[in-house]
């Protein structure tokens, strides 16, 4: 059966579920390598071995469809990394070796800055957890964890800014260096710690 077909039953639902994730996979590949407005729709269908009528009736466009992959993936490294508001250092490096293990979010990342900056704020999961993060990282500057000297807001853009240089900068996964994960840690403690 083909699995862009509607039928009853489970398998519809589990066809469903393979043809979407598919085309997800297929188009953070596409979109990794290509950007927003490089990547071909029909290269992403071709690849997802569906239909592009299918890439749209999931996801309505091809921006539905990058939001969609942008969120899946930021959703992972946020599951994936720990935060700790009183160990920011830590919390960096994790995020430089989730990065390091997945040099395909870095590019993608690189493409949203570039193509559409505001689309992580206005995605409500990852508001949600940016949200969660300044909330601790005031709680710790109100404990005398963290230095006070910026506002929460800006200590985390910081702190990730500082991350995703060291990552950028870098170019790919295989270049990154335990002396750029070790400045990493050093620059985050300087900007962090009580005063």
């Amino acid at each position: 059966m083909d699995s862009d077909q509607p039928s009853t039953g489970d398998a519809p639902a589990r066809d469903a579920a393979a043809t979407r994730r598919r085309i997800l996979d297929a188009a953070t590949a596409e979109f990794s390598e290509s950007g927003l407005a490089g990547g071909r729709v029909g290269r992403i269908a071709e690849r997802a071995r569906a239909n592009q009528r299918m890439i749209y009736a999931y996801f309505g466009s091809k921006d539905g469809l990058f939001e969609a992959v942008l969120a899946e993936q930021v959703l992972q490294a946020q599951t994936a990394v720990v935060f700790d508001a009183e160990d920011l250092p830590g919390y960096a490096c994790q995020v430089f070796d989730f990065y390091r293990e997945h040099p395909r979010m870095v590019r993608l990342n690189l493409w949203q800055a570039l193509e559409r900056p505001d689309l992580l704020k206005s995605l409500a999961p990852v508001e949600r957890a940016m949200a969660d993060k300044v909330a601790g990282i005031a709680a710790a500057q109100a404990a005398g964890k963290v230095s006070p000297a910026l506002p929460a807001d800006r200590v985390l853009d910081l702190v990730l800014a500082l991350t995703y240089g060291n990552v950028a900068q870098a170019g790919n996964a295989a270049a990154w260096t335990d002396d750029q994960r070790t400045a990493l840690a050093i620059a985050v403690a300087r900007l962090t710690a009580p005063q």
